[in-house]
């Protein structure tokens, strides 16, 4: 239940992202590319537990898994 209130979170922020969060979507987007071109993994740049870093991650796994 926690997990799907977080996502619709995301989701939202993907629709309406603020300057920072479209930074963090277009971050995430490219690592993730790059990373599955390479097979490694990056490691998230922001703060763990703050809304940005769940967001890379969750845009980072999304485009990761397309790869």
């Amino acid at each position: 239940m926690e997990e799907e209130k977080e996502v619709d979170k995301f989701e939202e922020m993907i629709e309406n992202p603020t300057k920072h969060q479209l930074k963090a979507i277009h971050s995430a987007r490219e690592r993730a590319c790059i990373d599955a071109m390479k097979s490694s993994t990056s490691k998230n740049p922001h703060n763990k537990g703050s809304d940005l870093a769940g967001l890379w991650n969750y845009v980072y796994e999304e485009y990761y898994q397309m790869q």
